[in-house]
C-alpha cells in the first residue's frame, strides 16, 4: 500500500511540467555550487599551502548566508521565474573571473577570495527562490516526495560532481573546473527560463516600511515557533561541519591528494543521498525521534571513521555519518513548506538560512586556524562531537522531542 502511494506521488510529480523543470534546473544549479566550492577550496590550498587561508575561503563561501534574511521580502514579492534566471546568469558571469585571471597570468589567492563571497551572495537569492517555488507548483500532499526527489538527485549528482571535481583538478587543474562551472550555471539559466511560477497576491517592490515589516514578520515566525529550536540545532551541525570543511583538503592530502579529497566529499554527499531516499519512508515517524536516533548513529560513524586508520574505512564511515543529515534536510524542508504560510515562505527560508549561516562560517574560520595549530585529523575527530550534541539537543528540548511526524503536521502550523 505504502509503495503504491509513493509510486503514485512520483508519477504525479513527474507529470507536473513546472515541477519537472524546477527539479531539473535545481539539480544542474546544484552541480555548479558543488564544483565551485570544491575548486575554490582546493585552489586556495594549492596556491597558499595554508589551512588557515583555506578556512578563510570556506568562511567567505558561507558568511554571506548571514545576510540572506535581507533578500527574503524581495523573494516573496518578485516574479520567481525572472529571479531564478537572473541569479543563475550572474553566477555564470562571476565564476568566469577565475579562468580569465589565470589566462592573464593574474590569478592569486585574493582573486579567488573575491569571487567566492560574490557567488555565495547570489546563492542566498537563488536558494530561497527555488524553495519558495516548490509549494506554488506542487500539491501539499506531495511536498515530502517533492523534496525527497529533489534532494536525492542533488545528492547523487553532487556526489558525482565532487568526485569528478577532484578528478578534474588532478587531471587538468582547478582553473578548468571553474570554466566547467560557468557552463552549468548557463544550463540552469536556460531551464529556469522555461518555468512559469504562479505569483502571490503581494507583488512589486515593497516600500521601505513594507520591507522592514516583511523582515520582522519572517523573524517573528521563526522566533515564536518550534523553528527557533530547529534553527539552534541546525546551527550546531553547521558549526562542527564547518570545522571539518576547513581542514578536509589537508586531511585528504595525508591519504593521497586531490583524488582523495574528491572521494571524501563524494562520500559525504552519497551519505546524504541515502538519507534523502529514506526520508519518504520516515514521514510517518515523529521527527523528534528520527533526529535524535539518527544523529547518535551519525556521531558514532564519524568518530569511527577517524579512529579506523584505513583510507577505505574512512571514506565509507564518513559517508555513513551523513545519512541522517540527508533525511533531516528533506523532512525539515517539507515541514517548512507545509507549516509556514506560502506568502511568507521566501523570507522565513531566508531568515532560517541567515541564522544558521551566522554560525557556520565561524566554524570554518576556526577550523582553519586549529588545523594549522593541532592538525587536521584532531579537528575532524573533534567535529564528531557536533552530531552527538544535536541528538542531545533534540532529546532534551520538549518542543523538539515531541515534534510530530511530517504527515501529521498541520497546515500553517508555524503561523503567528
Amino acid at each position: 500500500m505504502l509503495r503504491n502511494r509513493l509510486d503514485e506521488r512520483t508519477a504525479d510529480l513527474l507529470g507536473n511540467v513546472g515541477f519537472r523543470r524546477l527539479y531539473a534546473g535545481h539539480a544542474v544549479s546544484e552541480v555548479g555550487d558543488e564544483l565551485y566550492f570544491v575548486a575554490a577550496m582546493w585552489l586556495v590550498y594549492s596556491l597558499s599551502g595554508s589551512t588557515a587561508l583555506t578556512g578563510v575561503a570556506g568562511f567567505l563561501a558561507r558568511a554571506p548566508g548571514a545576510l540572506g534574511f535581507l533578500f527574503g521580502p524581495l523573494v516573496d514579492r518578485a516574479p520567481l521565474g525572472r529571479l531564478l534566471v537572473g541569479s543563475e546568469l550572474l553566477q555564470a558571469a562571476v565564476v568566469l573571473a577565475v579562468p580569465v585571471a589565470a589566462a592573464l597570468d593574474a590569478l592569486t589567492v585574493p582573486v579567488v577570495l573575491a569571487v567566492v563571497p560574490l557567488l555565495a551572495t547570489l546563492k542566498r537569492i537563488s536558494d530561497p527562490a527555488q524553495n519558495a517555488a516548490v509549494p506554488r507548483l506542487v500539491a501539499d500532499r506531495n511536498l515530502v516526495r517533492a523534496n525527497s526527489l529533489t534532494a536525492t538527485s542533488d545528492r547523487a549528482i553532487g556526489a558525482l560532481a565532487r568526485a569528478g571535481g577532484g578528478a578534474i583538478i588532478a587531471a587538468v587543474g582547478a582553473v578548468t573546473l571553474f570554466a566547467v562551472n560557468a557552463v552549468t550555471f548557463l544550463a540552469s539559466t536556460l531551464v529556469f527560463a522555461a518555468i512559469a511560477v504562479p505569483r502571490t497576491d503581494k507583488g512589486g517592490s515593497p516600500s521601505a516600511r513594507e520591507y522592514v515589516d516583511d523582515i520582522a514578520e519572517g523573524i517573528g515566525i521563526v522566533r515564536h515557533s518550534a523553528l527557533a529550536h530547529m534553527v539552534a540545532g541546525a546551527a550546531l551541525a553547521t558549526f562542527f561541519m564547518g570545522l571539518t570543511t576547513a581542514v578536509l583538503p589537508a586531511f585528504a592530502a595525508t591519504f593521497g591528494g586531490a583524488g582523495t579529497y574528491g572521494l571524501l566529499l563524494a562520500a559525504m554527499t552519497a551519505g546524504m543521498l541515502c538519507g534523502s531516499l529514506l526520508a519518504s519512508w520516515l514521514e510517518t515517524v515523529p521527527l523528534g525521534l528520527v533526529t535524535s536516533a539518527g544523529f547518535v548513529a551519525g556521531a558514532a560513524c564519524w568518530a569511527a571513521a577517524v579512529l579506523s586508520g584505513s583510507p577505505l574505512a574512512v571514506v565509507v564511515l564518513f559517508g555513513l555519518a551523513f545519512v541522517p543529515v540527508g533525511s533531516y534536510n528533506v523532512l525539515v524542508s517539507a515541514a517548512l513548506q507545509s507549516g509556514v504560510p506560502e506568502e511568507t515562505l521566501g523570507r522565513v527560508t531566508a531568515t532560517t538560512g541567515s541564522l544558521v549561516s551566522t554560525v557556520g562560517p565561524l566554524g570554518i574560520l576556526l577550523g582553519g586556524v586549529l588545523g594549522d595549530v593541532v592538525g587536521s585529523t584532531l579537528v575532524i575527530g573533534g567535529s564528531a562531537v557536533g552530531f552527538a550534541l544535536i541528538a542531545a539537543y533534540w532529546f532534551l528540548v520538549p518542543t523538539l522531542r515531541q515534534f510530530p511526524a511530517i504527515d501529521a503536521l498541520e497546515r500553517n502550523a508555524f503561523a503567528v
